[in-house]
């Protein structure tokens, strides 16, 4: 528990600082990495071959650049909308234990990873754009100095919003959990912890935006939280069935305490998408 705690700390303080100091093209390329390297990790898991490796990484690589070439704010909309259909059809069959999502991973399991991931990568990097030219000229955060402490408020938003969601269910669910939701999935996640991971977030952001900063706080608003919180939830048993079902406990030992990048980015693979929804579109 303490190198959770230790690691998570560590990674907030150097996302913040990267946010307050760093630049543009610095961000994009952080991303980038974390991307790729996530979606290698997802290979390493389905034991794919050096050669469909190095395969399906450039592949990721040649789509990247093609989206930050070409790409517009109309492909965004569309990521977005598809995004969140796709993880309700998952949420339906973690939910009612339909078996749909591992019949897929049956078929093609490297496609699935690099769907989600390129996803999830294309809307963190343009998140805040509305232009209807190509990205790489326009988004504000990432490819140039203009309004980017604007745009990386979001960015706090989602990584504070995600990180308390994954600490106050971890903490409550180690502390005192006792009713399993998922055993055969995640045995760790308790009922208590999910509760806690929706009403802790939702109770300092609103503290926070209300009596701190003075940001009316409206029902749709207290929607979307409690969506994004319980879709952090979703997205980490969809990386845990993926795991299970190639018997893999974690994706990596890079971060200790937490597993792998993708242990970390699991959670952000629904969210950011109904981030861009609730705030952009």
């Amino acid at each position: 528990m303490l190198n959770r705690i230790f690691t998570g700390i560590v990674l907030a303080s150097f996302f913040l600082l990267l946010l307050i100091y760093s630049s543009g093209p610095i961000l994009a390329s952080l991303f980038s990495f974390i991307a790729i390297y996530s979606y290698y990790e997802w290979l390493m898991i389905c034991k794919s071959t050096n050669k469909d490796i190095f395969i399906f990484i450039m592949l990721a690589l040649i789509s990247m650049i093609a989206f930050l070439l070409f790409y517009t704010h109309a492909v965004i909309i569309f990521l977005a909308y598809i995004s969140i259909f796709a993880w309700l059809i998952i949420s339906i069959d973690l939910s009612l234990n339909l078996n749909i999502y591992r019949k897929m991973l049956k078929v093609n399991s490297k496609l699935i990873g690099f769907i989600f991931i390129f996803i999830t990568w294309a809307l963190f990097i343009s998140l805040g754009e509305t232009s209807n030219s190509n990205v790489f000229s326009h988004n504000y955060l990432l490819f140039s100095n203009h309004e980017s402490f604007y745009i990386g408020q979001y960015y706090l938003l989602i990584i504070s919003l995600v990180s308390l969601t994954d600490m106050s269910g971890y903490f409550i669910g180690k502390t005192i959990g006792r009713k399993k939701i998922c055993p055969l999935i995640s045995p760790n996640k308790t009922l208590e912890g999910f509760i806690a991971s929706l009403l802790f977030p939702l109770i300092i952001f609103y503290i926070t935006f209300s009596y701190i900063f003075y940001i009316p706080v409206f029902m749709l608003d207290i929607f979307y939280l409690l969506l994004i919180c319980i879709f952090c939830t979703v997205g980490d048993l969809f990386v845990s069935v993926y795991k299970r079902f190639h018997e893999v406990k974690d994706s990596g030992n890079i971060l200790p305490g937490h597993g792998g990048v993708l242990d970390r980015l699991d959670s952000y693979l629904p969210t950011i998408a109904i981030l861009h929804i609730w705030l952009f579109l």
